[in-house]
Order: structure tokens, then sequence, then C-alpha cells
């Protein structure tokens, strides 16, 4: 079973990176470059370890619990409220300084073009998850 959460998380992680990169590269080329402070690999990075760890998680909750529903509404609800809490950790971080000039011109609206990074990869695994978890 374990196998199968670890292709789905491997698969979801991917997914949400290249989601996440073609986000990027449309904020970049329409309003502004951002990805000085969140390129490709911090996306993947970002991307996998959220996966992974729902991976783990649900393989976990889905070895204790008989009832398969109730597993997979457990891990979608941990999955889902810690996603709804990286978007306070986002709220709450400090800015970071760009060497780009344009970027640090638009600073402010630099949290809310990084919130829609935590939904992906949740959004990502229970897209995928029907192909790999029955």
């Amino acid at each position: 079973m374990f196998k199968r959460f670890f292709f789905l998380a491997i698969t979801a992680g991917l997914f949400s990176s290249v989601v996440a990169w073609i986000y990027s590269s449309f904020y970049k080329n329409t309003i502004v470059d951002f990805t000085e402070a969140t390129g490709y690999w911090h996306l993947l990075c970002f991307s996998l370890m959220i996966t992974l760890g729902i991976s783990i998680l649900s393989a976990g909750i889905y070895a204790l619990l008989k009832n398969k529903s109730l597993a997979a509404f457990i891990a979608h609800f941990i999955l889902s409220g810690f996603s709804v809490s990286l978007v306070f950790y986002v709220l709450a971080m400090d800015d970071p300084e760009f060497k780009n000039e344009d970027a640090m011109a638009m600073i402010d609206y630099f949290k809310g073009y990084m919130i829609p990074f935590v939904f992906i990869p949740a959004l990502s695994w229970m897209s995928f998850k029907p192909l790999f978890i029955k």
C-alpha cells in the first residue's frame, strides 16, 4: 500500500511543481518577476515535501483504520488544514529582499503571489489520488 502512496506523492509533487512553475512564469511575464525568491527548485522541493509528507501520514492512517473512507477523510482534512495554516504563515512571514528593483517596488504583492502556491500540492494530491488509491 505504501508503494502506491509513494508513487502518488511523486506524481502529484511533480505535477504541482510544474503547475506552480507555469503560474510563476505567467506572473513574471504579466506583473513582476518574483522568481528570485521562488525559483523552480524551491517550488519542486516545496511540492515534494508536502506530497511526500502526506503520503507517509496517509499510509499510516490507512494502516491504522479499517474504514478506508474515514481514513481518506482524516488524511484530506489534515492536508487541507495544513494548507490553510500555511496561508497564515505566508501572511506572517517577513518580506524578502530582492535585487531586482521592479520586484522591490512591488513587494506589497509578494504575499498575494505566494498564497496560491500553498494550495497547489493539496489540489494535485486530491486530483491524482483516485488513479492510485482505490
